[in-house]
């Protein structure tokens, strides 16, 4: 993409905020700036333009391009309107959910940009289990975009960026009552297991049910045979609990002290630091 191009093709997302494109929502908005207010570019900018379908490392999907490596790195990964990218949901390796984007490490030189059209979640904490004599709390949500290197992230009109909600937690069995397992968190964080019931002197024993699996539409409840589980965290929020700890939320943006720029006109759900 000529540098020419690019300046046009901004020119007009900034004339798209001052049609009355929607402000940017969450805990952290104030981190965010409109789309009028778009950086300028060094002059020799000419950035090669790499679809992103999938979560992953941006360098890696640099590298599986032609990247050598090299001091002459001018990207722009774009993610297409309607696509919808998660990270692992916790479940799968561990706990906690995973961040959708990681930019990867990247030269001083180089130009990063990550325009998103579609939606970016981080992976849903899994639900913790319930049950005698330990309940386990619920797992984290993950970022939706990890930070390696300094970049500039551009959020249209209709695109969204949303941390993962924590896990359920876990509920504490009870005489007679299984402890039921927690929900998952937004948007695809797996359920925790029902457990045991403790010792009832009335004979009465009811096993604690499976929590519900996270959904893009939100958190899955806790089960709620015997003593109820906590529901997994919607966007951004943490997970619930009565006797446990909830799962605690992935960020929308996770800095690591790295110099970022977000520009939006769209949707951010989730801290920025």
């Amino acid at each position: 993409m000529k540098p020419g191009l690019l300046k046009c093709g901004l020119m007009a997302l900034s004339l798209a905020v001052s049609l009355g494109v929607g402000m940017p929502t969450g805990a952290t908005w104030a981190q965010v700036k409109s789309l009028d207010e778009m950086p300028e570019t060094k002059a020799d900018f000419d950035p090669k333009v790499i679809s992103v379908t999938s979560a992953g490392n941006l360098r890696d999907m640099a590298d599986k391009a032609g990247y050598d490596g090299g001091a002459k790195a001018d990207f722009i990964f774009e993610v297409p309107a309607k696509a919808v990218i998660t990270g692992l949901p916790g479940g799968k390796k561990g706990v906690d959910g995973g961040p959708a984007l990681v930019s990867g490490q990247w030269p001083e030189t180089a130009e990063i940009w990550l325009v998103v059209r579609g939606n970016v979640y981080g992976g849903g904490g899994r639900g913790g289990n319930g049950g005698d004599p330990a309940p386990s709390d619920g797992g984290k949500g993950g970022d939706a975009i990890s930070v390696q290197a300094p970049m500039t992230i551009v959020i249209l009109k209709g695109a969204s960026v949303k941390g993962g909600g924590g896990g359920g937690a876990g509920a504490e069995a009870a005489a007679g009552l299984g402890g039921s397992g927690g929900g998952g968190g937004f948007p695809n964080g797996d359920p925790g297991l029902g457990g045991s019931a403790r010792a009832s002197d009335t004979g009465y024993f009811e096993v604690g049910a499976l929590g519900r699996v996270g959904s893009p539409g939100g958190g899955g409840s806790g089960g709620t045979r015997g003593v109820v589980g906590g529901a997994g965290g919607n966007a951004a929020m943490p997970g619930q609990s009565l006797s446990r700890v909830g799962g605690a939320p992935g960020n929308a943006v996770r800095k690591n002290g790295h110099e970022v720029v977000i520009l939006s006109g769209g949707q951010v759900y989730g801290e920025i630091f």
